[in-house]
């Protein structure tokens, strides 16, 4: 073979070898930015490392706020599973929202009192733990697709669709090029035709990780800008965590009015009846009655056989009070009640008719009984 020729060939296979290569790390890079594990992979890297990440067990955030309707502050409190104390202090007003796995409540400070909150709110104050938020971010969202690149403020971003703790759709940003959280999307817990929109502006050093200190929050109101003051870690007592005995018992008296609703639309008697304590009294239509818990379960049962139930939902959360030794409770109960039916001649009619009632329990044996109910409906023509 001539030199030339010689050359030519080899020089021909170096550069398709080198080619191939090229191809293959600029394929593997396209994947890389594509995949939402990498990506959220590469946002723990940029934070600190997973290493570092797991040795947070709690942390203390506060901030000094500014609002549509002026300054106010957020003081954080979080620990792991789910564990949070939110609290916002506006002039005199406060507020207080905690959360302890699947218990949510909220307390008053000036009477020292609770009321028990829904998964809407959890999210809500929650999704305010931005440190947390950016160290768990693949924990908090779930159903990740990678969705493209955008221009957030002049720089590239990531975009990761995903679905949030509630079950709502969601967006997550992270830089191209720092690869920490930018941004996130989310829908308004209680109305799903607003969007909030998280921009992590800032971050900071806080011993060996890199955490968000300056975060804007926007919804319909305007913008809410947070400046993160403190950001302290693993030096909560984790004690202020603990679910207080009257939490417990009103959620275990929510419970109860959940097992209600199942016992309806399942047609079970005996679920419903199984609360009711000896002494059960019921007052309806004027009239006291103590009936037995045969007769209550005879009773219920033939009402359950001839009703198909479309609605037995709260129009209102049910208002739960519990004594202060956690011993007796009542449960304030306003619902709407839709059902078939069939009439005299064995038709199915339909009704609708709306109720408000309380409940009285009294705690025998360690269990939670049901004493009595009074209840009232909505008289014919002044339903809605």
């Amino acid at each position: 073979m001539e030199k030339g020729r010689f050359s030519t060939v080899v020089f021909m296979k170096f550069r398709a070898k080198n080619l191939l290569l090229i191809g293959l790390l600029l394929a593997g890079n396209i994947f890389a930015q594509t995949n939402p594990s990498e990506i959220i992979e590469n946002s723990s890297q940029a934070i600190g490392g997973k290493n570092e990440i797991a040795k947070v067990l709690n942390l203390n955030a506060f901030a000094d706020c500014i609002g549509p309707n002026g300054n106010y502050t957020t003081q954080i409190y979080s620990a792991k599973n789910g564990k949070l104390i939110f609290k916002q202090v506006r002039g005199t007003n406060i507020f207080i929202g905690q959360t302890n796995g699947q218990i949510f409540w909220t307390k008053d400070e000036k009477n020292d009192d609770f009321s028990l909150a829904d998964n809407r709110a959890a999210f809500a104050w929650r999704s305010h733990d931005f440190q947390f938020l950016a160290m768990e971010i693949g924990e908090r969202f779930t159903n990740f697709a990678f969705a493209g690149e955008e221009n957030l403020s002049g720089k590239i971003a990531l975009k990761l669709n995903a679905t949030d703790e509630i079950g709502n759709p969601g967006s997550i940003f992270f830089g191209k090029e720092t690869r920490l959280l930018s941004a996130i999307t989310i829908q308004n817990p209680f109305d799903k035709n607003e969007t909030i929109r998280m921009v992590f502006n800032d971050w900071k050093q806080v011993g060996k990780l890199k955490l968000p200190s300056k975060v804007t929050v926007t919804d319909k109101k305007g913008d809410f800008v947070l400046n993160f003051r403190e950001i302290i870690l693993n030096k909560t007592d984790e004690k202020i965590f603990v679910i207080p005995t009257k939490v417990t018992a009103m959620n275990e008296i929510a419970a109860l009015l959940k097992q209600a609703r199942v016992a309806h639309f399942t047609r079970n008697a005996k679920l419903l009846v199984s609360t009711f304590a000896e002494d059960f009294s019921s007052v309806s239509s004027g009239k006291i009655s103590k009936p037995s818990r045969e007769a209550s379960l005879t009773r219920f049962q033939n009402y359950l056989n001839n009703s198909t139930f479309i609605e037995w939902d709260d129009i209102t959360p049910p208002i739960i009070k519990v004594s202060d030794d956690a011993s007796m409770a009542y449960a304030l109960v306003h619902k709407k009640v839709r059902l078939t039916a069939k009439n005299e001649s064995g038709k199915e009619e339909e009704e609708t008719e709306i109720f408000a009632w309380i409940e009285t329990y009294r705690k025998i044996k360690g269990e939670w009984k049901l004493t009595a109910v009074v209840s009232t409906n909505t008289p014919e023509n002044d339903q809605k």
